[in-house]
């Protein structure tokens, strides 16, 4: 039987997802309350793997038992093949669990791994290596635009929400699509819309911020070459004026302060953002003061 007519849409698998996340980091408090008994040593060396594993623990149950997640239940909807005619392979599921909550950590390791190869071969000349050094920089943010357009193109089309399941081919189906209301979702393709649009002025920002850094450079190295050492100092005066700026303020960042989600604020600015809400500023991940990490020397 083919359950291609009976798909489900926006609203039954956002709010899956969501009612999952809420479970999930119910559990993982669980684990880290469990962890902090042994210690506040290895409290604070493995609680950041809590989330992981009650991430893990919680999907993984549910598919190695063929079971609904509570929120699919909640919901009614389950997992189906790429053909729309089968439930996904035991096999497949654990996959998708696997590239879905650990996929990011593993892009991350390799393009590390990639770049201490590159720095490490003397074979490669220096002009290369700091171009090659810097392609691999700028991989390690695109994560995050890349999981904000695809779920732009979610809310557009109703296809996949997570990446691991397009990458496995899982679809979701409605139990009982005769009975789904009947209602508008020209709100969800107006927020693909929006996400789009907020990722595409985003990465032009970031793109005209390596424009002018490319730029002021090439005056440096003009003005250097021709012994000016007075254009010299006005250059590096308004490179202090013009630096990187935080999107919260719109001013240049004091006291530069990094997310798990690799985005940069200014300290007090995201304070002040986290009390109203625990979202990225930026890509609306999961953020809480605790995770936040104050960069010096830059």
């Amino acid at each position: 039987m083919n359950f291609r007519n009976a798909r489900a849409r926006q609203p039954e698998i956002v709010r899956s997802i969501q009612k999952d996340d809420r479970y999930t980091k119910e559990l993982a408090g669980d684990i880290s309350d469990l962890l902090r008994l042994t210690g506040p040593r290895n409290w604070i060396k493995h609680n950041q793997l809590c989330q992981l594993i009650a991430e893990i623990s919680y999907h993984g149950f549910a598919s190695l038992n063929n079971l609904q997640t509570l929120g699919e239940e909640y919901t009614g909807i389950i997992q189906v093949d790429s053909q729309y005619r089968n439930i996904p392979s035991k096999l497949l599921q654990l996959a998708a669990i696997i590239l879905e909550f650990g996929g990011e950590a593993l892009y991350l390791k390799t393009l590390q791994i990639l770049e201490k190869c590159i720095k490490d071969n003397d074979e490669i000349v220096p002009e290369a290596k700091d171009k090659l050094v810097a392609i691999v920089q700028a991989m390690r943010s695109s994560p995050a635009f890349i999981k904000a357009l695809h779920k732009s193109w979610f809310y557009l089309r109703c296809n996949k929400y997570q990446i691991s399941k397009r990458m496995t081919g899982i679809n979701y189906v409605l139990i009982r699509h005769w009975l789904q209301p009947h209602f508008s979702l020209y709100g969800y393709k107006i927020l693909g819309i929006i996400t789009f649009v907020q990722v595409s002025l985003s990465l032009a920002s970031i793109l005209y911020d390596i424009w002018g850094q490319h730029k002021r450079k090439q005056n440096q190295s003009l003005h250097s070459s021709n012994g000016s050492l007075r254009n010299e100092k006005v250059i590096e005066e308004k490179d202090n004026l013009s630096g990187p700026t935080c999107i919260l303020c719109l001013a240049p960042r004091i006291n530069t302060t990094l997310t798990p989600c690799g985005h940069l604020f200014c300290w007090n600015c995201l304070l002040d953002w986290l009390d109203e809400r625990d979202q990225c500023p930026l890509c609306r991940e999961y953020l809480k003061k605790s995770n936040l990490i104050q960069l010096r020397n830059l």
